[in-house]
């Protein structure tokens, strides 16, 4: 099953039945993912803040990968965060995250991705937690650190309700 959340639509598709439109639930939809890096966080640097509809956002789940997208003019970023390998992703608290590329088999530890104008983290040590995820939205926070597990850190956070 792959679903895709983007402005107001939750698209998905089963093996072999096609596409659907489904109309999402919520009134008031909220679309905004930002982040603040302390002094020497790589690859997300000092602070952002995105919302749509001025800020494109999509969300979505592939492969048990969760799948978070920003394009703001010039700016990109992604987040990818997928559970062990053997369980699917639900609500809840994963530590000991660790890089999962986005081509490579699921781990024995939850796995994180995170990378904006082409430039990510080869050694993270994350954790991030899911408080929802289900057809009509997803609310996640994380904190990463990149290159030991107590380097400066980078706390973001994702709420998507379409």
């Amino acid at each position: 099953m792959k679903s895709v959340l983007r402005a107001g639509v939750v698209l998905s598709a089963a093996a072999g039945l096609g596409v659907a439109l489904v109309p999402a639930a919520s009134a008031d939809p909220v679309q905004t993912v930002g982040y603040t890096s302390e002094d020497g966080a790589w690859p997300l640097v000092g602070s952002a803040q995105y919302a749509a509809p001025g800020d494109e956002i999509a969300v979505w789940e592939r492969d048990g990968v969760l799948k978070i997208d920003v394009q703001s003019g010039l700016k990109d970023l992604r987040v990818e965060l997928s559970a062990p390998a053997g369980e699917t992703l639900h609500t809840g608290t994963y530590t000991g995250a660790r890089f999962r590329g986005q081509s490579d088999p699921a781990l024995t530890t939850p796995g994180i991705f995170v990378v904006s104008g082409n430039f990510g983290c080869g050694d993270p040590y994350a954790d991030f937690t899911i408080d929802r995820l289900d057809a009509d939205g997803v609310d996640v926070t994380f904190v990463q650190r990149c290159g030991s597990p107590d380097g400066p850190a980078t706390r973001g956070e994702v709420h998507f309700h379409a």
